[in-house]
């Protein structure tokens, strides 16, 4: 199980983990293979891939991650469940399934966007690929036709930059489904050079997005 302390953020949880429980793909042919690899209507794998400038081969190689990651001090895991509703009829279901599932990965990047917009020096990844550009309004990822919008703000999964979050979470006794029938999970990742009271930035977090709220409701 973890070993420290559980701070409660909204319903995400955040946890302080050590550097030699992360799991690494061994290489990028790893990172590419699990891109590429078939899933539900995806024959050909993962439609970002070579297509999202946050993504593979575009994001950082496995070796730079480990080396990025290697500098710092403090290693944090943020985790947001959504519980799979037990609705008889299908259609219902898989609609209330696919709107949890929108509603926390966007809580959870919202959260990871504003821990990244107050604390540069911190190495933020996200829980999904980068959609950015969308959310300003684009059609989408300049790539690979022309350079990235917004660098300084790409957001960068764990699994995009070789680290292996399924089986991290496996490594500390962490219960993860394999195919979610129960609970849809999504994982963030921030290190730091310091110790960090969650807490406290949940707080700030609220009230930034009270104001927020406020603005859009004039």
């Amino acid at each position: 199980m973890f070993n420290s302390k559980k701070y409660n953020i909204m319903y995400i949880q955040a946890f302080q983990i050590q550097f030699d429980q992360i799991v690494f793909a061994a290489n990028d042919a790893e990172v590419y293979n699990y891109c590429q690899t078939p899933y539900k209507k995806h024959p050909n794998g993962c439609p970002n891939y070579q297509q999202n400038w946050s993504c593979p081969p575009k994001s950082p190689t496995v070796r730079d991650t480990r080396a990025a990651l290697k500098t710092y001090t403090y290693f944090w895991l943020f985790i947001i469940e959504f519980p799979i509703p037990k609705i008889k009829i299908k259609f219902i279901q898989k609609w209330k399934t696919q709107k949890g599932f929108a509603r926390i990965t966007k809580e959870l990047n919202d959260f990871l966007s504003y821990l990244q917009s107050n604390h540069r020096k911190w190495k933020i990844f996200y829980c999904s690929h980068c959609e950015l550009c969308k959310e300003k309004n684009y059609s989408g990822c300049t790539c690979p036709s022309a350079p990235c919008r917004y660098p300084d703000k790409i957001r960068i999964s764990p699994e995009a930059a070789g680290i292996q979050i399924f089986d991290t979470l496996l490594k500390l006794d962490h219960s993860i489904e394999i195919e979610p029938s129960t609970k849809l999970k999504r994982i963030g990742m921030c290190t730091t050079d310091e110790k960090v009271d969650f807490t406290s930035e949940i707080q700030k977090y609220r009230l930034y997005k009270s104001i927020l709220q406020k603005f859009n409701d004039l």
